[in-house]
């Protein structure tokens, strides 16, 4: 297998289900206009995600197909869910690259009563372009797991799912976040501009979440998301797949 970490191995997407080793597959359009942009060669190593856990090793055959010697499968990682206010949707794209890069399993946009006068908000129609923003940054990061975009949901049936592990709710009230050092998951659910309504921040606290402060300033959404991010991933071994 090449080394994920090896940055001169160009590394591509596929389709999920089509890895296995010895198989010649077509990679996607896109993944043959990238070869192209960066002039890759026939015989070239290459390495393949399909952002489901499994990482192959392909030889280039022209910029349109590749012959895999090697498929490894990376174990799904301990769920890191963030739960995130629908607000801007180019902010939202940026918060998507981010999580994939560090290590989030999902991404849960919540609907709030403070983003829905927000006109630039995330909507529906936008979740697919953003699940495909999520893939793209495993490409840079070297991860084998890409971050799940969930669909849009308002916070009463958020409130209703069940999460294993810690339930973590963004509050400059809260106290410093403690440290996580059991590989059980943790969810945690970030506000948007201007806060959660006092309703909003009951609902939380009455569905299990605990308060916790992420610093001594105010934090955009999407900041504060990869703060979060950050603190509830430290539990992580290094060298540990994403």
């Amino acid at each position: 297998m090449v080394d994920r970490r090896d940055a001169t191995v160009i590394t591509l997407l596929a389709d999920p289900g089509i890895l296995r080793a010895g198989a010649t597959v077509d990679l996607p359009a896109a993944e043959s206009h990238h070869l192209r942009v960066r002039r890759a060669r026939e015989g070239e190593v290459v390495r393949i995600a399909d952002g489901h856990g499994l990482v192959a090793t392909g030889t280039l055959i022209g910029y349109e197909r590749a012959t895999l010697s090697a498929v490894s499968e990376a174990a799904r990682p301990a769920p890191l869910q963030l739960a995130v206010a629908a607000g801007d949707k180019e902010r939202w794209g940026w918060l998507v690259e981010k999580a994939a890069e560090v290590g989030v399993t999902d991404l849960l946009p919540v609907a709030m009563e403070r983003t829905a006068g927000v006109a630039t908000r995330l909507r529906e129609e936008h979740l697919e372009k953003l699940q495909r923003r999520a893939l793209e940054a495993i490409k840079q990061s070297g991860a084998a797991w890409a971050p799940v975009v969930h669909p849009l949901v308002d916070l009463d049936a958020f409130c209703l799912r069940s999460f294993a592990g810690r339930r973590w709710v963004a509050d400059r009230a809260g106290a410093s976040p403690r440290p996580v050092v059991e590989p059980s998951g943790v969810c945690v659910v970030v506000g948007p501009e201007g806060g959660f309504t006092d309703r909003e921040r009951r609902q939380l606290l009455d569905a299990g979440f605990e308060p916790v402060r992420l610093g001594p300033h105010i934090l955009r959404f999407e900041t504060a998301a990869l703060a979060a991010a950050l603190a509830a991933g430290g539990w992580r071994k290094e060298g540990e797949d994403a």
